[in-house]
This record gives C-alpha cells, structure tokens and sequence, in this order.
C-alpha cells in the first residue's frame, strides 16, 4: 500500500561515518589540547594528567595544587620555638591562636580557565563541523 523510495542514502550514511569518525578524534585530540594548555598557558614543564578509557568514554583530568608541591623552606621549622626574651625595647609577641588563614583567591586564575575553555570550544566546533 505505502512505499517509500529515498534517493542519496548512500550519501548520507558517509557524511555519518565521517561524521563519526571526527567524535572519536576528539578522544584523542582533547587529552592532547589538556596537555598543550598546561605546557603553553600554565607554563608547567612537565604536564600532570591522568587519562582514563571506557568504551566511547575517555575522561581526562589534572590535579591543580593551591601551592606548589614542593616543600617550602618554612614547612621543616618547628611551629612552637619556645617562649622568646622580652627586652624593654621590644613589645610583646602577638596571640595568635589557631591555624593561619589561607587566602581566599581561587586556585586556578579566572584568566586561565578563560584560556582553557576558549581552546576546548575551538577544537571541538573544529570537530564537529558537519560535512
């Protein structure tokens, strides 16, 4: 009774495939543009990133330290040295009590995740351009 004829399929099946194949170049090109932006951008010598694939998932991420991983000079000190000296020129030590407070800036500058998502969004409108 009804009959369907539909002419160019076969074109339409290919621009699909490549299509396709363009997503599974983002699996391998994001994870590279992650390692790029660390190295240009955040000017790390050597990138530190873990890369994780599943199937047709890859995740690829970074660990972003608020202050650098090495130990600092002041980090081996005592934090108690003992009760000091007081002369009649010097004042009186302050009270301070409890931990330091940290700075509230955030860990990753607004300027470089600017950066970031600026080179994600070009390579993936690269990508994902029909053809």
């Amino acid at each position: 009774m009804f009959e369907i004829k539909v002419d160019g399929l076969d074109a339409l099946l290919k621009k699909f495939d490549r299509f396709g194949k363009q997503v599974e170049e983002l699996q391998h090109s994001v994870p590279q543009e992650l390692v790029d932006w660390q190295r240009e951008d955040m000017r790390r010598r050597y990138p530190n990133m873990t890369t994780t694939s599943s199937g047709h998932e890859t995740e690829a991420s970074t660990e972003i330290w608020p202050r650098s991983r090495r130990p600092s000079k002041d980090q081996h000190r005592p934090q108690h040295q003992g009760p000091k000296a007081y002369s009649i020129i010097h004042a009186a030590p302050s009270q301070h009590r409890g931990p330091v407070p940290r700075s509230t800036r955030p860990i990753l500058r607004v300027e470089l995740v600017r950066k970031l998502h600026d080179r994600m969004v070009k390579l993936t409108a690269e990508a994902m351009k029909w053809p």
